[in-house]
């Protein structure tokens, strides 16, 4: 385990905090209404480096799908730990958002403390119903009740079946794009703004309002090449927005509009938000997505975890190998790929706080 790394939430919290006390950051801290797996209290921190005028904010943030906090948690840490805030240039500020899904870093799932998926939360609510009719052709197998060999071939049958019919992106964005139907299913959206969706919008309120110039860097993992870092926009190629995305961070950029990422293009993400604050021609916004397992191994991992969450308990004969293999689909423990998650996370950092043309840039989705 890299020394960045920690192996659960109240270890990550601490060295966070540490690191930011030890940066000279202003620190705020929000607590969250759910507990932790004992009982504890969970929070999700921010941390402000540079000056309180400054026109440029960068905000890295952590924790959107709460296991893949480890990952973002230890890159935050790491660069403050690594002088970060001696290195930012006159006029910006950096804004470390740690952990904004507390519950399911602590409690080892992607989702908050009400299955849903925050990055699919961040929609109108008021023009409920939101439908997916692909996800709902597909909802019983996703997420069964049962789970065995039957449930196994069940869910091969109808995956492989869609794909023939449909192709492997439209299937791809029928699982994932976010269903607001299924409370107990994957990727669920809510039927309104969580805890953590409110907290994120104070958050921009009190930091972004006076803001020129907004860039996001919002780190996640599970999806493409294992120990790859693809940065993920939603604009397409030929874009004002796209060209500024390459010319920051050249050829790791993809754009889902194209369908050459490793995501589909999805709703209710949380760049919304930021939209709410921050002019479009003055918000750059990635996802920063590092690789771990094949996606169709994340994809089952994740199935299974959600069954035990709903249908088994914490006492299950396979409880702890089923909790296992979902986190090393998230967080490996794989000194290699800790590595790599580290170095290309600062790269990426780094690169952005060098770049002094923020204020033509065109807005693109996490």
């Amino acid at each position: 385990m890299h020394e960045y790394f920690s192996t659960d939430y109240l270890s990550a919290r601490q060295r966070f905090l540490t690191a930011a006390q030890g940066a000279g950051a202003e620190l705020t801290t929000f607590r969250c209404p759910a507990k932790g797996p004992a009982g504890e209290e969970l929070y999700t921190d921010v941390a402000r480096l540079g000056a309180s005028t400054a026109e440029r904010i960068l905000v890295v943030m952590s924790g959107v799908h709460g296991v893949e906090g480890f990952a973002g948690s230890a890159i935050q840490t790491s660069l403050m730990l690594q002088g970060v805030g001696r290195l930012l240039p006159t006029g910006l500020a950096l804004l470390v958002i740690h952990a904004i899904n507390p519950f399911g870093f602590a409690h080892l799932r992607r989702v908050n403390e009400d299955n849903v998926d925050l990055n699919r939360n961040f929609v109108d609510f008021s023009q409920l119903p939101l439908l997916n009719a692909e996800y709902d052709r597909l909802a019983n197998v996703i997420a069964p009740q049962k789970l065995g060999v039957m449930s196994d071939a069940a869910l091969t049958w109808r995956l492989a079946g869609y794909r023939l019919c449909h192709g492997q992106a439209a299937l791809q964005k029928a699982v994932t794009c976010g269903q607001y139907a299924y409370p107990a299913g994957l990727f669920y959206g809510g039927d309104q703004p969580t805890w953590s969706n409110r907290t994120l919008r104070a958050i921009l309120a009190e930091h972004l309002a006076g803001a020129a110039s907004v860039a996001v860097i919002d780190l996640h993992t599970g999806l493409g090449p294992r120990g790859y870092g693809e940065i993920i926009i939603g604009d397409p190629p030929g874009s004002t927005a796209f060209a500024r995305a390459r010319d920051w961070w050249g050829e790791r950029v993809r754009s889902t509009a194209a369908g050459e990422s490793v995501s589909s293009h999805l709703n209710g993400t949380v760049r919304n938000a930021f939209k709410e604050i921050v002019p479009e021609t003055d918000l750059v916004a990635a996802g920063l997505e590092f690789g771990t397992l094949p996606a169709m191994t994340v994809f089952r991992a994740m199935r299974v975890e959600n069954w035990l969450y709903h249908q088994g308990s914490s006492g299950h004969p396979q409880a702890e190998s089923i909790t296992r293999a979902f986190l090393q689909a998230f967080s490996p423990d794989d000194l290699n790929w800790q590595r790599e998650v580290l170095r290309q996370g600062r790269e990426v950092v780094m690169a952005a706080l060098s770049r002094e043309d923020w204020h033509t840039a065109v807005s693109s989705p996490l």
